[in-house]
């Protein structure tokens, strides 16, 4: 949609969504309501405001490369087929390093103590222009010269130390061994003091009626306002809602309908939350899908617009921890004591002791993981040394980092083979290569793959889409394209050939058909509702806009259905029907 539409900033700020990991694309969002950029120019500001060395720096150059990119691409290209052949020749969606995928089995430099005393000493080295002597190691030291090389470090080599350099040696990190502790101690160097991404906010936890979002009433709301990491002020307060509390909603909070009887409504209380929150970030955990609904409802209701700028904290959790990501589970992974779960003051206050924590490991992640650029180097020195000499983690990264040295961008074997080229004692660079795994694999890692060989499933499904395309400029093809597309949701199975695609009323708009089906005109689909919830008005003027939008796709002919009965309950009438004057046909 991107590539057919640059000036779309609905789909470019999708476009975003689908390649950046959900915990950077919403924090840039949030950053973006707050600072009042758009979502392109808060990109580009976090790119200038993060060390270069942080791997969420890597994937927001990347990502904003590949935009920029994306309408010079569409330039080339005459045709749908070679269009779509180069985009699927790259790799689609969110682009995860080896590093970030072994996280939890490497060690963070900053809690290496040895790596932390070796990064103060290379830094001042690089601020007084020292330079760094390495001792003959076999190869070794070449390859460690060129990672001090990339972070602007002077570093010698050779028999014996010149005069006031800064001398290395294997014993100064015996926790990791030289040439990974250089690789950790550049890492904390490039890094520096970044901060977390919220130290500033207001955290906000609701207990309601229900579980359903689109009925469930406010009956407790806390907020914890939170400066610089410090708790500093909160406020909350009981909510006494029109309706009765679920029997499931009392099991979670122990609420019942008498303790909330003399509390004040939701119109009383949300003047002073609204005040307490201020400008701040609103953050809730799972608040996507349960609070900030809630909270957009229920202002609403009271002829409010929800204005606050909202971060969910779960997309982050599931970053950062594979096991659960209740609220609970996460607090017990930092000690954190949770008081009475499922009450809104200690949820919010745990919630906001939860968010400084997940930024803290997520600083300690982008530690582990920067400096992409110098595993080339550091895959060279690990070959060429004694494997016996290497610890468990040494291990790791020797596996790890010989793609790196071995592709086709890193440099690492042509810096090798150009600093060792008069030294005869150490291994020379087809030596290198050897120890790294061989020709064979240097050239497999370096092939460029097809999108036939990258997606072949879908590769075969697109073309058959391709070929129904008729010939005519590249924007029409395009648009022609996108449309059937969406049209054709895959589950992995072949369609058969009298298949009917179904979409929802939402997804409908800006498409036209031949034919329309809409299914389930009655009352208790459109607009909803049963005979112990009334629909409010409200929602029956959504449901008869969106009626309206799906009614309005169709070119030749449209069909509207009810049923009689439907999972063995009546679906009541047809309200919408009868209002149009139309009396459903028996079938």
């Amino acid at each position: 949609r991107v590539i057919a539409n640059p000036g779309d900033d609905v789909h470019r700020d999708a476009f975003f969504k689908v390649v950046l990991p959900r915990s950077l694309f919403d924090e840039a969002l949030a950053k973006s309501d707050e600072s009042q950029r758009d979502l392109l120019h808060q990109l580009r500001h976090m790119v200038a405001a993060l060390p270069k060395a942080d791997e969420g720096a890597r994937q927001l150059r990347r990502a904003l490369a590949d935009f920029r990119n994306l309408e010079a691409v569409r330039r080339q290209h005459s045709s749908l087929a070679t269009l779509v052949q180069e985009l699927l020749s790259k790799r689609v969606g969110q682009a995860r390093s080896t590093l970030d995928d072994h996280q939890d089995e490497i060690s963070d430099p900053a809690t290496l103590s040895d790596v932390v005393a070796l990064a103060g000493r290379l830094r001042s080295a690089r601020a007084q222009r020292t330079p760094v002597w390495i001792p003959p190691l076999n190869g070794v030291d070449v390859a460690i010269a060129g990672m001090l090389s990339e972070i602007r470090v002077t570093a010698v080599r050779g028999a014996a130390p010149p005069a006031g350099a800064l001398c290395l040696s294997p014993a100064d990190v015996p926790s990791v061994g030289l040439a990974l502790g250089v690789f950790k101690a550049a890492q904390l160097m490039e890094m520096g003091e970044s901060a977390a991404p919220f130290t500033s906010f207001t955290a906000i936890d609701l207990e309601t009626t229900d579980r359903d979002t689109s009925i469930a009433e406010i009956v407790e709301i806390a907020a914890v306002r939170v400066r610089d990491g410090a708790l500093v002020d909160e406020y909350s307060s009981l909510v006494r809602p029109l309706g009765a509390i679920a029997p499931g909603a009392t099991e979670a909070h122990g609420l019942r309908d008498a303790d909330v009887a003399t509390a004040p409504a939701f119109r009383d209380v949300w003047p002073a939350v609204r005040e307490f929150c201020g400008n701040d970030v609103i953050v809730a955990h799972n608040g996507y899908e349960f609070d900030f609904r809630v909270l957009r409802r229920a202002t609403r209701e009271l002829g409010e617009e929800f204005r606050f700028t909202p971060y969910d904290t779960l997309p982050l959790a599931r970053e950062l921890f594979p096991t659960s990501r209740k609220l609970v589970d996460l607090a017990r992974q930092f000690d954190i004591a949770p008081g009475r779960s499922h009450r809104a003051l200690d949820d919010t206050r745990t919630l906001a002791r939860l968010l400084l924590a997940l930024g803290q490991t997520k600083l300690s992640r982008a530690r582990k993981t920067a400096l992409l650029d110098l595993l080339g180097h550091l895959g060279v020195a690990l070959a060429l040394s004694d494997p016996s000499t290497l610890g468990k983690e040494a291990m790791l990264f020797r596996q790890l980092a010989r793609v790196f040295a071995l592709g086709r961008y890193s440099g690492a074997i042509d810096w090798y083979e150009r600093e060792a080229a008069a030294d005869e004692r150490i291994p020379d660079a087809s030596q290198v290569i050897e120890r790294l795994g061989g020709t064979a694999l240097m050239m497999k890692i370096r092939a460029t793959k097809s999108a036939d060989e990258r997606y072949p499933a879908a590769m075969l499904r697109l073309r058959r889409l391709i070929a129904e395309i008729p010939d005519g400029p590249l924007d029409s093809q395009l648009a022609l394209f996108l449309e059937r597309v969406a049209l054709s949701n895959w589950d992995g199975q072949e369609p058969e050939r009298e298949r009917v695609n179904l979409l929802t009323l939402h997804s409908t708009k800006g498409l036209e058909f031949s034919r329309v089906y809409i299914v389930g005109v009655e009352d208790a689909q459109l607009p909803g509702g049963s005979a112990t919830r009334p629909t409010k008005p409200q929602e029956i003027e959504e449901a008869r806009r969106l009626l309206y939008v799906g009614m309005t796709r169709t070119m030749d002919r449209l069909v509207l259905t009810t049923a009689k009965v439907r999972g063995d309950k009546p679906p009541g009438g047809h309200q919408f029907l009868d209002e149009m004057g139309l009396t459903p046909e028996p079938a």
